[in-house]
Parts: structure tokens; sequence; C-alpha cells
């Protein structure tokens, strides 16, 4: 069954095409071991081929016979493996990070180096179902918007999430069945994180009140996302025709026709301005947004608004600012 799901998911969502070359991330844990056997299985079917990456954290003692296993199984089935040990409590600390955060950066930023290596078209992560509903509780409870209750999708830039909608019940019943063993975490047994208190005391509080609540959370994200869909749609109009000048220093906009839109549209159109500019929204926060609006309202010649060193958006002429 999970075979067919993924491979399914594959071509229905376009994740892998012929003749690609795929980075399966992999920690050896259930969800990505079920995930790298069922890729090594589906690879001659769909014509294309895997190569393994695996990070060792330098946290638990276990880590290293983590390697060792995810190691042989690849030597079993000639995978190419690649490997990177760090010291994320040690580097955290030096980096002002939590550990979580840190060895997050780590292992993706490990992934994309594999990726450019092997040319591969796109990087195999593990997360399931389950791991959905999580996020989008998580997201919740910080607080968000509409796009923060879609949760993650089977394709982000070059990740992809082929196991996407398989339950982890499922998960695991194809490991044992397969008897891959599969090494077990203990920390996500332990409420240290929000995200393991969620998994472990929310979800099935929550299921008590609702057996039903993750398919329930499956279905309400695939709604809001198809209204996410099509409002961005229309912001990417409204973007590229207030877009009117850019290079590597610099965006020049013309805010005119966006005062006229409704805030929803203000504040996506600006999130993507600042999003251009500086490659990501790190840091940036609704307040920001508000603010930069109500200095487009003012229109007033020479007005900036500076966030430390990643930005100022000044008004050089009526209805035009550059962001630099």
């Amino acid at each position: 069954m999970i075979l067919d799901k993924v491979k399914n998911n594959i071509i229905e969502n376009e994740l892998i095409k012929n003749g690609d070359k795929i980075v399966v991330a992999v920690s050896g844990g259930p969800d990505s071991m079920c995930l790298l056997d069922t890729l090594n299985k589906l690879k001659e079917e769909l014509n294309f081929s895997i190569c393994v990456a695996h990070v060792n954290h330098g946290i638990r003692k276990e880590s290293d016979d983590e390697k060792v296993y995810v190691e042989k199984y690849c030597k079993k089935y000639s995978i190419p493996f690649h490997y990177l040990k760090v010291d994320v409590p040690k580097l955290s600390k030096e980096n002002k990070m939590s550990e979580e955060t840190y060895g997050r950066k780590v292992r993706y930023d490990f992934f994309e180096e594999v990726r450019i290596k092997e040319n591969a078209s796109a990087i195999a992560v593990a997360h399931n179902l389950n791991d959905n509903v999580e996020t989008v509780l998580l997201n919740e409870l910080r607080g968000c918007g509409l796009k923060g209750l879609t949760g993650m999708d089977y394709k982000f830039g070059y990740i992809i999430r082929p196991l996407l909608n398989i339950e982890k019940k499922d998960i695991i019943l194809y490991n044992n069945e397969l008897e891959l063993n599969p090494c077990i975490d203990k920390t996500n047994s332990e409420e240290i994180y929000l995200r393991n208190k969620i998994r472990l005391s929310l979800i099935p509080y929550l299921q008590e009140l609702n057996p039903n609540f993750v398919e329930n959370i499956s279905r309400m994200r695939k709604i809001l996302k198809e209204d996410n869909d099509f409002i961005e749609q229309y912001v990417d109009k409204v973007f590229n025709d207030t877009i009117f000048e850019e290079n590597d220093d610099n965006i020049i906009f013309n805010y005119k026709e966006l005062m006229n839109e409704h805030e929803s549209v203000q504040k996506r159109v600006i999130r993507r301005i600042i999003e251009k500019k500086i490659s990501n929204l790190d840091g940036i926060e609704s307040v920001h947004v508000l603010d930069i609006l109500k200095l487009l309202n003012n229109n007033i010649k020479g007005k900036k608004y500076i966030i430390g060193n990643k930005f100022t958006i000044e008004i050089v002429k009526k209805n035009t600012a550059i962001i630099y």
C-alpha cells in the first residue's frame, strides 16, 4: 500500500522526473528508513537514482550506531553514502541558537551541499501526515496566517516529501513487515521540545475528543491550501505590477495601485518584496509589515523604515519607494 502511495505521490505531484538523481535524507529512524526503502524499490521502475545524506549531531551516544546502520543498508544496495558529524551542542552555544534550530540548519546546509556535489535535482525528506498535523498545530499555537494553517507541501524548492500523506502507524507497520529494524531516537519520546509535547500530549488528547482528528486536520489543510493558492495567484499579479526596477543592490517599486488593494494583499506583496531583497523572512514579523504599510500610506519623500542591518525602505518620490 505504501509503495503504491509513494509512487502516486511522485507522479501526481511531479516530485521526481525521468533520469533524476535524488538525495535522500536519512537519520536511520522509522520514517527515513521507510522513505529510503520505498525509493530504493521504485528507482528502477520510475528511472531515477538515489544517494544518501546522513548527519550525526553529536548529541546522543547512539548516533555512531545509527551511522553504521544507515551505511550498512547503503552498502548492501550500492547506494552512495554521504556523512557529516558535527558538535551541535558546542556550536549552537557559540552561535547563540537552540540545539534544535542549529541542528536543523546544519542538516539542511549539508543536504544542499550534497545535492550540488552529486548534481541531484531534489532532496527527499521523510515528513509524513502526522508531521504535517503537528506543523499545523505548532503554527497555530505560535500565531500564524492562512499559509501557516496549510502546513507543509509535497514540494518546496529543492525539498520533496513523498511520504506526506502517509500516517505514522502505516510507516511503523511497513518497517515491521519488512524487518528493517530502524533506529529509535529516545528523545522523540521525551517532552523536551514544543513539537514533542504536541505529538505526545496534545494530539492524543484531541484524538480522544475526536478519533478522526488527524484526518480532519488533513482535510482542512487541503481546503485552506486551495484558498491560499488562489490568493497567491492574485498576489503574483499585483507583485509583478508593483515592481518597477530591480538589481543586485536594490528594488524600486511603485505602490500607488498596491495601496488600493485589500490589506491582506498589501501585506503579502510587502512580504514578497522583502523576501525578494533579502532571500528570506527570518525575523520579519507582522508589526514590521504594518509599520511599512504605514510609511507607504503617509507617502512622504525621504522618510525611511530601517530594520537593523537587514534592509531599509525609503520613499524616493510620491508613490515610489526603494528597498536596499
